[in-house]
């Protein structure tokens, strides 16, 4: 029975090697009794219930069916380049959609799992868009727009994001880097205290983790990176006293 999480993998498209090592991942690693978390941003952009993304990432969809017939159950936690997935991706079986946070009890321990985009509270240009793309307008601007038009908006948005924006933490000048450690571990702290074991995140592709003790109790803040460069996912085993790092197949 064991737990797989991965996110931030950014896949462009089926071609890219990060997408066969997904599919490796929940074909191939996660067994009968296992649950998978896919914590956002599995995709570089994948939004709504287009045709266009269903069909580039069917094998995708294949694997989820197949996992859930070995008896895989796989949540997956909506990011801020793939959402608005419930009718796309939640009518597959042994799938579960969450569009902002889960909290799952799994061998004994309580697991709370976030894509870590609303983790900084004073980035408030970016909470607006978050609500407005997630608005029933937005809702139904997707609905009525042909997907072709969703892809090239979302592709131009994310080389514009690119471009003004480091992928990787380790590129920020030294007090960034540690004011986003300080808000990721300050948040991971307040549900630790709240009764969580484990705490996992993604978003800002810091490979970052972190051991607690509250309460007398040890807690665990792990962050899943970006596995483009970092080339990981994360795994826990019932018994075990920390999440993993393991390499992608």
């Amino acid at each position: 029975m064991s737990l797989l999480i991965v996110s931030d993998m950014h896949i462009w498209g089926p071609e890219d090697p990060l997408y066969t090592s997904l599919i490796a991942l929940v074909r191939r690693r996660a067994g009968p009794g296992d649950t998978v978390v896919l914590a956002g941003d599995l995709f570089d952009l994948f939004v709504g219930n287009k045709r266009i993304f269903k069909q580039r990432y069917s094998a995708f969809f294949s694997a989820l069916s197949e996992a859930a017939s070995r008896g895989v159950q796989c949540h997956y936690v909506e990011g801020n380049h793939d959402f608005l997935l419930h009718k796309a991706l939640g009518r597959l079986p042994g799938v579960s959609i969450h569009s902002h946070d889960v909290t799952l009890e799994i061998g004994g321990k309580k697991f709370y799992f976030a894509h870590g985009d609303t983790v900084v509270s004073t980035d408030y240009g970016y909470r607006f868009l978050r609500a407005f793309l997630r608005s029933p307008l937005m809702k139904a601007f997707v609905f009525l727009m042909p997907g072709s038009w969703i892809q090239k908006i979302g592709e131009k948005s994310s080389y514009q994001s690119r471009k003004r924006k480091p992928l990787l933490p380790t590129q920020f000048p030294l007090k960034e880097i540690e004011r986003l450690r300080r808000s990721f571990r300050s948040f991971a702290a307040e549900r630790l205290a709240q009764g969580c074991d484990f705490v996992v995140m993604g978003h800002c592709h810091d490979l970052d983790e972190m051991m607690f003790k509250i309460d007398g109790r040890q807690g665990q803040y792990v962050n899943v990176g970006y596995p483009r460069v970092h080339g990981s996912y994360l795994s826990w085993c019932p018994g075990e006293s920390k999440i993993e790092r393991e390499r992608l197949p």
